[in-house]
């Protein structure tokens, strides 16, 4: 059984389809420390896709104009997933704050995992 993720922030975005024409589509989005979860047509019923912060490489590309704020989310598979929302809603910097959280943390997280695999072999050498 999943443990649920505590919600950092949940509301809506928009986010450009793949399809030929590129329509905007309003997406419910939930942030938690992990990932970014979008739910098609506003409810959180429906089959999500989940981008789990592991597969995201940056959020870059941010673009201000009158009404909206754009941004992409790069996946480090080099897939760009576009976004727009209000002005003022700053989403792309909740988003950009949790993706560092997260970044540090494995990265810390790896470091110690170093450590302690050189002092077992270290041990190991005596």
């Amino acid at each position: 059984m999943k443990m649920q993720a505590e919600v950092i922030r949940e509301g809506e975005l928009e986010k450009r389809s793949d399809s030929l024409f590129q329509l905007w589509k309003k997406k419910l989005v939930v942030l938690t420390k992990d990932s970014l979860s979008l739910f098609p047509d506003g409810h959180k019923r429906a089959k999500g896709k989940e981008l789990g912060f592991g597969s995201i490489l940056k959020v870059d590309c941010v673009e201000r104009t009158g009404k909206y704020i754009y941004f992409t989310i790069v996946t480090k598979d080099r897939k760009e997933i576009d976004f727009r929302c209000p002005d003022q809603s700053c989403w792309n910097a909740s988003i950009t704050m949790a993706l560092i959280d997260f970044q540090n943390k494995r990265a810390i997280q790896d470091f110690k995992s170093r450590q302690e695999m050189e002092q077992a072999a270290g041990a190991q050498e005596r």
